[in-house]
């Protein structure tokens, strides 16, 4: 028996993000976890498995509460014990990029609060498969899908190993402000708040809200709905010239080259367009696992930093890594981290729509000028007794920004998944763009510019 579970403060983001999301025509938020393996899987078998794991763990049971007390509280999941597992879909497709369409049409096939989690498989003639588990954001982060992807296809037989225990398996970041009282959690908050306000008095801009523009800032023409994705994977000795290019560069700090890397994609397509931001701010995620030995498979454990890199840094190597680093230790020393928690803890209390116009407040409507995500390495080694060759995570896009970036590594190998809104890019600039950015990570020169849409 698993007792009602309260949604995190940052649980409770993405679920808002999601009606959001679904307000203006898209899918959700929700994402996928990829997983190519060497070999078929048999369906019955896999259909099986997920059967006995939904029976071991109550958590894949969970739906939002949809009671009277559910609706007019704070969201919290609650077990369904009557519920059975999906039925894993066998998708079969001719060739690499047929494959690949459907991985990405996909991430239009909504998982929700009622349906949180469930499994594809896409089939190729003569290749192994591609097993895709789909979950919704608020459910688990990247990290949390790695390890339950991993749980799933572990053990013999039909059947995965015992779960971790119930106290390992979910986890909140509000834990961390156990300890402090309601004025040290308030000043936290507000901390937080200013920080935020002040990003915000430089305007930002995303693509999705450029590309609708009609030049005077006034909308002409719908977001886009549905996420395109393009996919780019460094070779072993690539990523060992992108590894020692941060030793060299960012002190070891991967992300900072990765973000700038990113934004600069981001910058291009925009001046392409006509644009020239004063700056850029970009959300990055920081998981609060520990290093080692963390067995937690659901909650979103992380806090977020925002960060900025003006029009004057961010084409210099030294001087954005060296501004990135400034705000880094500037976000320790203020505890804007543990800030951001806070506020988001308080904000969960709020009703919706006071929730939602307060986060439409510091950047005019935006929530970012894009999105970057590093997860980091990719764990799951085999699923089913069958090995995996890749693996990766796919969020469906947020839009606005409509264009986000997520690295992540598996067997010694960096890759990205390049996540846009459908007419965002024009189809040169769409193809251009996975070298372009493999020309940022090693500190080549790029591709020429594409022509924009």
């Amino acid at each position: 028996m698993t007792s009602p579970v309260l949604l995190g403060g940052i649980d409770f983001f993405h679920l808002m993000n999601d009606r959001a999301m679904r307000s203006r025509g898209q899918a959700g938020n929700h994402c996928l976890y990829v997983l190519e393996l060497d070999g078929r899987l048999d369906m019955a078998r896999l259909a099986a498995r997920l059967e006995r794991a939904t029976q071991v763990l109550p958590e894949l049971r969970f739906r939002l509460d949809n009671s009277v007390l559910g609706r007019a509280g704070r969201p919290r999941w609650v077990v369904d014990h009557h519920r059975r597992a999906p039925e894993p879909r066998l998708h079969e497709v001719a060739g690499e990029r047929e494959r690949a369409a459907r991985i990405e049409a996909l991430l239009a096939d909504r998982t929700s609060g009622e349906r949180p989690w469930a499994l594809d498989v896409v089939r190729g003639a003569g290749e192994g498969d591609t097993v895709v588990l789909r979950h919704f954001h608020a459910l688990t982060d990247g990290k949390g899908a790695d390890r339950l992807v991993a749980w799933l296809g572990s053990g013999s037989g039909d059947a995965p190993d015992d779960p971790p225990l119930r106290q390992e398996r979910h986890d909140a970041p509000e834990r961390l402000l156990a300890p402090l009282s309601r004025d040290e959690r308030l000043a936290l908050a507000r901390a937080y708040k200013a920080h935020v306000l002040a990003l915000g008095r430089a305007p930002i801009l995303s693509l999705a809200r450029a590309c609708a523009s009609d030049g005077t800032g006034a909308r002409a023409r719908a977001l886009p709905a549905r996420s395109r994705v393009l996919r780019l994977t460094l070779s072993a000795e690539e990523t060992r010239a992108f590894d020692a290019r941060v030793r060299q560069k960012a002190r070891l700090a991967e992300s900072s080259l990765m973000l700038i890397a990113a934004t600069r994609l981001a910058d291009r397509a925009l001046v392409g367009r006509g644009f020239a931001p004063p700056h850029h701010v970009i959300p990055l995620p920081l998981s609060l696992d520990p290093k080692v030995g963390a067995r937690r498979l659901f909650g979103n454990h992380l806090t977020m930093v925002l960060l900025s890199l003006g029009r004057d840094e961010l084409h210099d190597d030294a001087r954005a890594v060296a501004r990135l680093a400034e705000q880094q230790r500037a976000m320790v020393r203020d505890r804007l981290d543990l800030g951001m928690i806070a506020a988001l803890d308080l904000a969960r209390w709020l009703p919706g729509p006071v929730y939602r116009w307060l986060g439409d407040q510091p950047f005019q409507g935006e929530l970012a000028s894009l999105i970057v995500s590093n997860p980091g390495a990719v764990t799951v080694e085999g699923f089913a007794g069958l090995p995996v060759r890749s693996a990766y995570p796919l969020p469906a896009v947020v839009t606005p920004p409509g264009f986000q970036v997520i690295f992540s590594r598996f067997g010694g190998r960096l890759s990205a998944s390049i996540v846009h809104g459908d007419g965002l890019l024009g189809p040169d600039e769409a193809a251009a763009m996975p070298e372009a950015l493999r020309a940022e990570l090693l500190g080549e020169p790029g591709p020429p510019a594409a022509g924009a849409v």
